[in-house]
């Protein structure tokens, strides 16, 4: 079967699995994706472990700018060949909060390379590159992810000045990271 016909009959479950009160919710709420089809995450975590990891199949969701399908392609992507680079591109195409934050969990967080990266996101002036990063970092410390004392103190500076700056989404996520180091560190 070829990837379109793939990305078909992902569509076709899609739309059986479609909630139209959860869509016009998150639209309301400012969530305003081309198309959403308002599947909850536990379905489409379903659909991602009958679709299997495949590298390609992720590239063309990604490319279907649809919500759901973007959020399959964290998730089917596999995470030994996904790189910092594509991450990247990722986050530039990222409109959302809700997909930075599959994407950090499910996807970023698990590449070669994910500290490195984040660390590189959070002094960025991409306010979502910023947010992957300290969401990428947490997820990272919660996964039992150690770090010295020099990268510890870098992420607490890079924290407190996201956490006193203006853009409410970092600042909830560096408090996150935050809270998750006071809890690792004891």
């Amino acid at each position: 079967m070829s990837v379109q016909e793939r990305i078909l009959e992902i569509k076709q479950k899609l739309r059986l699995n479609m909630n139209g009160v959860a869509s016009t919710g998150m639209r309301e709420a400012g969530i305003g994706y081309k198309l959403n089809f308002g599947i909850r995450i536990p379905e489409l975590k379903q659909i991602a472990s009958e679709t299997g990891k495949d590298a390609e199949l992720a590239a063309a969701l990604w490319k279907e700018d649809v919500r759901e399908c973007r959020i399959l392609a964290a998730l089917v992507y596999p995470e030994e060949q996904f790189m910092p680079d594509m991450a990247d591109l990722w986050i530039e195409q990222i409109e959302f909060p809700d997909l930075a934050e599959m994407c950090s969990m499910y996807l970023f967080s698990r590449m070669q390379g994910a500290a490195e990266a984040a660390f590189r996101w959070i002094a960025s002036d991409n306010a979502m590159a910023r947010y992957c990063g300290f969401l990428t970092l947490a997820h990272l410390l919660r996964g039992g992810r150690e770090m010295g004392p020099r990268y510890v103190q870098e992420l607490k500076d890079q924290a407190t000045a996201a956490i006193n700056g203006t853009d409410i989404m970092c600042s909830q996520a560096a408090r996150t990271v935050l809270d998750r180091l006071e809890t690792e560190n004891g």
